[in-house]
């Protein structure tokens, strides 16, 4: 199924390298969100994660065509980027 979201990204030296659109909280697993991934990336931060001055690493939150999928407990996950 693709759907257009907003995804928690990885950037290294301008290629994706990883990605993700779904987090688990007190209400279960759910789509992150513009806020949800605004928090995901504080939090990243608070934990030592800094964009690299060149910019070749670096997390962005971005509104991206994926496609979605089932993992092996049933929850959905983007499993890959379309454009």
């Amino acid at each position: 199924m693709q759907l257009t979201m907003i995804i928690l990204v990885l950037y290294l030296n301008g290629s994706v390298i990883e990605f993700m659109g779904h987090h688990e909280n007190s209400a279960g697993w759910e789509r992150m969100g513009m806020s949800g991934c605004l928090q995901m990336k504080r939090t990243l931060k608070r934990n030592g994660w800094k964009d690299n001055s060149a910019g070749t690493t670096r997390y962005a939150c971005e509104k991206r065509t994926v496609e979605l999928k089932n993992n092996w407990e049933g929850n959905e996950i983007v499993a890959s980027i379309i454009k």
